[in-house]
């Protein structure tokens, strides 16, 4: 059992995971970064469906990676008996188990969270769905783009009425993984006091639309006839576009307009009534983003950032994708480390962002192959090595090696 640190406050905590795609794989992980201990279960024919999305090596993908590292992974089928057996004892033992199957899956399989539960009273259950567990869409199958869709956010970022765009990033499942990680911390830190653990429901729906609120529907927030409109928040983001790139900026404050305005080419309109107030410029905004969209000197991205930075208006160059591993301050913070792993050879991944102590971690750990632990993982609960060849006959276990 690995010894609690500062750094690693999961210590010789041991977490269940049951999932398909980002939410639990992502939420698990960032557990396993605090110091915990993951077990991930997959069906043992294809196994967790990231597995083959993108490029990959070795049956790998660097999305499966990005979600899976520093696990051990068990490849038995749920539907055997033998597959419903090894859960229950792992969860015997367990502090956290996490699913995302859709609501009463689990409990036909018999691993729902009474039966599991009553085996172990300090067991903190997390099921994930996609829609919540009543209504009448509580039954449908949820991914990131469908949740996008009802939650509000293909609308916030139309550009033109009656358009919606996707955010092109899986910002659903992540918004709901990190919820069902600070979620599972919270409930542990709940056993400390009561003993026991408990059952805890978390929809997608749910979680993206508390994440979106506080900006995306601050116009939507106040009811009373009296309230005093402005734009919501979302309306004030917009880039500077120029030949060599682009400028990513924030201006809020008098100050900030003072500078900007003539580095876009409008002095004549710093004071005049539009530009003279926060409210003014936000109760405007269509008119506001036409300047900010439409600069009359292409004076590039380098000048525009020191005009900027001079000004102290919050900014920063838009970087491409394929050059984020180039940029200064990326590096500064170590915020990616590049490791080596026997499957996948030479790959680049985040570290963790949360510096316990003020100090820097790593996660440089390989993600692993499809059911590489089951052997030593049923061995931990007591399973005779003939149970396990049987297993492997009958296809209902698969153990993966290079």
């Amino acid at each position: 059992m690995s010894k609690f640190t500062s750094t690693k406050p999961l210590a010789g905590i041991k977490v269940i995971e049951l999932s398909n795609m980002i939410t639990c794989s992502l939420a698990a992980m960032t557990l396993s970064a605090q110091g915990a201990e993951i077990i991930k279960i997959e069906p043992p024919v294809l196994g967790d469906k990231m597995r083959p999305l993108g490029t990959q090596k070795n049956g790998v993908s660097g999305f499966f990676h990005n979600c899976n590292r520093g696990k051990r992974s068990l490849a038995i089928d749920l539907k055997s008996e033998a597959g419903v057996r090894a859960v229950k004892a792992l969860s015997s033992n367990a502090d956290i188990l996490l699913h995302n199957y859709r609501p009463g899956v689990m409990d036909k399989l018999g691993l729902g969270s009474h039966e599991l539960r009553d085996l172990n009273k300090k067991l903190i259950y997390v099921a994930v769905s996609g829609f919540g567990t009543k209504g009448p869409m509580t039954n449908l199958p949820a991914f990131d783009h469908v949740i996008q869709g009802m939650a509000g956010f293909t609308d916030l970022q139309s550009s033109n009425e009656g358009s919606y765009d996707f955010i092109k990033t899986f910002i659903c499942d992540k918004v709901t993984a990190y919820t069902v990680s600070q979620a599972a911390t919270a409930a542990l830190l709940a056993r400390t006091n009561t003993g026991i653990g408990q059952h805890i429901d978390i929809s997608m729906l749910h979680a993206c639309l508390s994440f979106m609120w506080p900006d995306g529907m601050m116009h939507r927030t106040l009811k009373d006839e009296d309230r005093f409109e402005m734009s919501p928040g979302s309306d004030y983001f917009q880039t500077i576009n120029y030949s060599d790139g682009g400028v990513a900026v924030a201006p809020l404050t008098n100050e900030h307009w003072e500078a900007l305005l003539p580095m876009l080419g409008y002095p004549e309109l710093i004071g005049t009534p539009l530009y003279e107030s926060v409210a003014s410029r936000m109760t405007n905004m269509k008119d506001v983003l036409e300047v900010l969209k439409s600069p009359r000197d292409d004076i590039g991205v380098d000048r525009a950032m020191e005009i900027l930075i001079e000004a102290d208006v919050p900014c920063s160059p838009c970087i491409k994708r394929d050059e984020i591993e180039t940029v200064e301050q990326i590096k500064a913070i170590g915020a990616l480390e590049t490791y080596v792993t026997e499957a996948m050879g030479r790959l680049t991944a985040p570290t963790p962002p949360v510096l316990f102590e003020g100090k820097s971690t790593s996660q440089a750990e390989p993600s692993p192959l499809l059911g590489e632990h089951g052997k030593e993982i049923l061995d931990e609960i007591g399973w005779k090595e003939t149970e396990i060849e049987k297993l492997l006959e009958s296809g209902d276990m698969v153990i993966t090696k290079l």
